[in-house]
C-alpha cells in the first residue's frame, strides 16, 4: 500500500480541505500579484490567447511560464506517487512545496537583486503542480486541490447518483467550499498587502507539513 493511501477522507477530511484552501489562496494571490494563475491550466490557456490577441508579449511569456511550471510539476508529482512508496513521502512533498515558497519570499525580502517575477512564478506554479499531481485522490474520489472545476463536476455527479452514506459528497462539497474561502482570503490579503499578505501561504503549507508528519508517525 502506498503511503499516500493512509489519507482517507472519513478520518482526514481536514487535510484535504487544507490543501484545497491552499490551492484557492495561492491561485487568487498569484493572479492579483502576477496577473496569471499558478494552480491550473484552463485560466492560463485563455489568458495566453487574450495576451496573444493583444500582442502583449510580456504577459504572454509570464502565462506560458506558469503553464510550463504547472505541467512539469504535475508530471513530477504524479510520477513520484506512481514510482515510489517511501515512508513519510507525503511529508517530503509538502516540505518541498514549503521550501519553494519560502525561497520566493527570501529572494523578494532579503535578496531583491536576485528576485524576478518570472522566477517566482515558475517556482510557485511548479509547487502547485506537484500538489496537484501527488495529492489527487481522497480515498476513491478524485480531488484536484489547485482548481475547482473538476471537483464541481465530480460533486454534481455524486449528488445525482445519490448513493446512501457516500462520503464523497461531503469530501467534495467541503473541499470546494474550502477552495472558495481560500481564494477569498488570499485575494483580500494580496490586494491589500501584496506579497506580505501572500506570505500567508507559508503558514498554510507549514500546517500541512505538520499535519502530514503527525499522520505519518501514527
Amino acid at each position: 500500500m502506498k503511503v499516500s493511501d493512509n489519507f482517507q477522507p472519513d478520518t482526514h477530511l481536514i487535510f484535504f480541505c487544507l490543501l484545497a484552501f491552499i490551492g484557492g489562496f495561492v491561485d487568487a494571490g498569484s493572479f492579483v500579484i502576477f496577473g496569471v494563475f499558478t494552480g491550473h491550466l484552463t485560466g492560463n490557456s485563455v489568458l495566453s490567447m487574450i495576451f496573444l490577441a493583444q500582442l502583449n508579449w510580456a504577459m504572454l511569456i509570464i502565462s506560458l511560464i506558469s503553464i510550463f511550471g504547472f505541467l512539469f510539476g504535475t508530471f513530477s508529482g504524479a510520477l513520484i506517487k506512481i514510482r515510489y512508496s517511501l515512508p513519510l513521502l507525503h511529508v517530503y512533498i509538502l516540505f518541498a512545496e514549503l521550501l519553494l515558497f519560502a525561497l520566493v519570499f527570501i529572494l523578494y525580502f532579503g535578496a531583491s537583486s536576485l528576485y524576478s517575477g518570472n522566477l517566482a512564478i515558475i517556482m510557485i506554479s511548479f509547487s502547485m503542480g506537484i500538489q496537484n499531481g501527488y495529492f489527487n485522490k481522497a480515498g476513491t474520489v478524485n480531488t484536484h486541490s489547485t482548481y475547482v472545476t473538476g471537483m464541481i463536476t465530480s460533486c454534481i455527479h455524486v449528488f445525482l447518483n445519490n448513493m446512501k452514506d457516500d462520503i464523497n459528497k461531503k469530501v467534495l462539497l467541503f473541499c470546494i467550499l474550502s477552495f472558495i474561502l481560500g481564494a477569498l482570503i488570499g485575494g483580500v490579503l494580496s490586494v491589500n498587502y501584496h506579497l506580505v499578505g501572500f506570505a500567508g501561504s507559508l503558514g498554510l503549507l507549514f500546517g500541512a507539513v505538520i499535519y502530514s508528519a503527525i499522520l505519518g508517525c501514527q
